[in-house]
């Protein structure tokens, strides 16, 4: 009965209709609608901006089978992430398809869906194995699970706003604080970027603006080299590692909700390095300062720099062939590269894609896509982990728990820190009063579109409550039905610590912390509601759209 349901239900939301006559190049009205004309299936589909019906790839007879179509790959980096590994979440094996019952398309990984469709909770958490992985992907996974480490997180689900709307009644956007009293900022003295920059020295603040990458203005120059003590080039660097660098440009351009320019620049062939590679100090604990890495940085220009054109990049990334021991050549952070065209100040090395010897190394798990982008967020714009102690226990610091890209798997990149890079403009957030009643709608914050996305009440120059809408969209894919709703979260930046100053508030009326991972039950539910610092937050209304939350002044 359950198998008869969930089929009946996929195939009203892919929209159906095997009554209408329809042909190839005629117009559509919604992109992903499926209908059959004379025994043959046809999809709504965007082509140079019109929405058009095309034949459908997969057979179009009465048992059509799920496209396993395999997605932009993310990309790994390390990061400063506690010692604790968290224990896998129950892997979840889909049910076999029912034989007699058709069955639409189950997930496409490169278009993008409508939220009017629902969303698709394929997985129980980031550690389930993934379904339909192939090539790379696979093979990558496929080391992880079997040197005991968890799938993790390999590609994105695209969504885009659909039609429907809330029902409930919303007060009036124009009684919305000023956009800049909710910049909550970074104190001047911290080390740390977890707020904006607007209490820093003006040279710092000009340094964060510039390197406010990854993000949706940015140039990515590979830099593809080969030493006498790396493996032997066979491929093409682009070839090689095109599961990571297609799923930057990729993921940064589905983030942004604004203007957009993304590039990444790879040099056709590797580049001799005259040094060895092991003769350096290249590891993640080291920072970009230390004087192995600065060396590394002056020795590799002098081989690369004549060979190159950096002019325009604003990020770099230090790559080698494949099969090159883990041990020889690690992610490190880079520094002020003094190019020919000019200073670059953030680069990184990427761990080979060799899947061998993976016990070699303490941070191999950063050969899973996820870890590339979440690296590269504390080499340029500079962001802090968020996953608090690092004890995972609520009756500690627990932080973001495992919540957002600067926690181990953790998910997408939060709202918050998608308005500080650019990828959320100014008039997607609701900048609301402490004190007074307000009723707003927010988007999911990984869908594509230019509605609201984040509510910001400022306590203070350096304090305020955060609320986003989270939804298995983006980098999200892998949260369970049970996480969809609404994180609430403290940025108080006077606390200072590693993996400290984000606290998410969390829900009293059940346990938080169940599985799949580390407070995975942190999000409100419609009809639910949390008081923190004086303001009462509820949920009035959840949907395909988002959630519709009310703030008020305590009592």
């Amino acid at each position: 009965m359950a198998t008869l349901i969930i089929t009946g239900s996929l195939l009203s939301l892919s929209g159906i209709d095997s009554m209408a006559t329809v042909k190839a190049g005629a117009t559509c009205k919604k992109v992903g609608l499926i209908k059959k004309s004379s025994g043959v299936s046809y999809k709504c589909v965007k082509a140079k901006n019109k929405l058009i019906w095309k034949k459908s790839t997969s057979s179009a007879q009465s048992s059509p089978t799920p496209s396993q179509t395999p997605s932009p790959a993310p990309s790994p980096a390390p990061s400063p992430a506690p010692s604790q590994t968290p224990s896998p979440a129950p892997s979840q094996t889909p049910s076999p398809a029912p034989s007699p019952a058709p069955s639409p398309t189950y997930r496409d990984w490169v278009g993008t869906r409508s939220t009017d469709s629902g969303y698709l909770n394929d997985y129980q958490g980031w550690a389930a194995p993934e379904r339909d992985l192939s090539g790379k992907l696979k093979d990558i996974e496929s080391a992880m699970l079997a040197t005991g480490r968890e799938s993790g997180i390999y590609r994105m689900a695209k969504y885009e706003l659909g039609v429907e709307r809330p029902k409930s009644s919303l007060t009036n956007s124009s009684t919305d604080l000023p956009i800049g009293q909710c910049q909550i900022s970074e104190p001047k003295n911290s080390s740390y970027t977890r707020g904006f920059p607007n209490l820093f020295e003006p040279g710092r603040r000009e340094y964060f603006n510039r390197n406010r990458i990854p993000g949706p203005k940015m140039v990515i120059q590979v830099i593809p080299i080969y030493a006498s003590d790396t493996a032997k080039p066979i491929g093409s660097p682009r070839g090689d590692y095109d599961v990571y660098l297609d799923f930057l440009e990729q993921w940064a351009k589905y983030s942004s909700d604004g203007e957009s320019n993304i590039q990444v620049r790879v040099p056709g062939e590797y580049l001799n390095f005259s040094k060895k590679v092991t003769d350096y100090a290249l590891v993640h604990t080291n920072p970009p300062e230390h004087p192995e890495h600065v060396r590394f940085v002056n020795d590799l220009l002098v081989d690369v720099d004549p060979k190159i054109d950096f002019a325009g990049a604003n990020l770099l990334i230090v790559i080698v062939p494949p099969g090159t021991p883990l041990v020889d050549f690690q992610q490190a952070f880079l520094k002020n590269f003094d190019t020919k065209e000019g200073r670059i100040e953030a680069g990184s090395t990427k761990y080979p894609l060799t899947l061998e010897q993976l016990n070699s190394v303490k941070f191999s798990n950063f050969l899973q896509p996820f870890w590339w982008a979440h690296e590269l967020y504390h080499v340029g714009l500079g962001l802090d982990d968020h996953y608090g102690d690092g004890k995972n226990d609520v009756n500690s610091e627990y932080g973001l728990g495992w919540w957002t890209m600067m926690t181990p798997n953790g998910g997408d990149l939060s709202a918050w820190e998608k308005w500080m890079a650019g990828f959320i403009t100014d008039s997607q957030v609701h900048c609301l009063s402490a004190t007074a009643a307000n009723t707003r709608w927010i988007t999911p914050s990984s869908v594509k579109t230019k509605e609201k996305k984040l509510i910001v009440i400022p306590l203070s120059q350096t304090k305020g409550i955060i609320i986003e809408s989270i939804r298995p969209a983006g980098l999200y894919y892998k949260i369970p039905k049970e996480s969809n709703g609404v994180l609430v979260y403290v940025a108080d930046l006077e606390i200072f610590g590693h993996g400290l100053g984000l606290k998410l508030v969390l829900p009293t009326n059940r346990n938080p912390n169940l599985p799949p991972f580390f407070l995975s039950q942190a999000t409100l539910r419609q009809g639910e509601s949390v008081i923190t610092n004086g303001v009462k937050i509820s949920i009035l209304e959840s949907g395909n759209f988002g959630d519709v939350i009310k703030v008020e002044k305590t009592p």
